[in-house]
């Protein structure tokens, strides 16, 4: 999968797309205005765009079956857990190693293409480098907060941040739906309106009450409300405590 989406990349370099800058600032535009119109105006870019949604399901199909059969094969090998013992200690090390190897150059060249000096001529194919290559730096991430995890700091803020992971897609779903009334035309339109620093702000406040509101829930219950719906349909039943 990884050598078609290379050979695809190499193809679409050796395509001549002139104009592509202004194309894209065309089309952004065209969105930005749809994303702060109406509820139907929202409706309609969204239905526009089904086939960019198709393109990028086709794209990143291949990538997602490769990521969750990574993870199976993680978890059956018991690659990252266990206690903090000098094995995994060294192997958790070797990962951050090896991931920011990969990953960091990867990533330099996708931003570089996407949205750094190069043209429209190497956006897709610097994108399809930097998608290849993220999953080492994603192993960074993870590997490098599991060590911080074992530290005392690390420890205080994993328990901070469990109630939250307990019930990740109901903040996912949460965080969806309250976004899209704060940008979209549903709401208050703020798509295109307001700064980097802001949006940022605001996710990292955000973010904060959700974490508030996870460890109050927690504490009462053992499932978030949409983890308790979709444990409800995949056991055909209500859950039981041990469920």
């Amino acid at each position: 999968m990884a050598a078609l989406y290379l050979l695809l990349g190499a193809a679409v370099a050796l395509v001549d797309t002139g104009g592509g800058d202004e194309g894209l600032s065309a089309s952004t535009a065209e969105l930005t205005a749809a994303y702060r119109g109406g509820p139907a105006d929202v409706v309609r870019a969204n239905m526009d765009a089904w086939t960019d949604i198709l393109a990028g399901l086709l794209m990143m199909g291949g990538m997602v079956v490769a990521a969750f059969l990574a993870g199976f094969v993680a978890g059956r090998r018991r690659l990252l857990t266990g206690t903090g013992t000098p094995d995994r200690v060294a192997r958790l090390r070797r990962i951050c190693g090896w991931g920011l190897a990969v990953g960091l150059p990867g990533g330099v060249l996708m931003a570089a293409g996407t949205v750094g000096p190069l043209g429209a001529r190497w956006e897709i194919p610097m994108f399809i480098v930097g998608m290849l290559t993220a999953p080492a730096l994603s192993g960074v991430y993870a590997c490098g907060l599991l060590l911080w995890f074992t530290t005392p700091r690390g420890a205080r803020l994993a328990a901070r941040l469990a109630p939250a992971g307990h019930m990740a897609l109901t903040n996912y779903l949460v965080q969806s739906l309250v976004m899209a009334l704060v940008f979209t035309g549903y709401g208050a339109a703020l798509y295109g309106r307001v700064g980097a620093a802001a949006v940022l702000g605001g996710a990292l406040l955000f973010y904060g009450c959700q974490l508030l509101v996870s460890a109050r829930l927690m504490e009462r219950h053992r499932l978030g409300p949409v983890e308790r719906l979709l444990r409800t349909v995949t056991l055909w039943g209500r859950p039981t405590p041990r469920a």
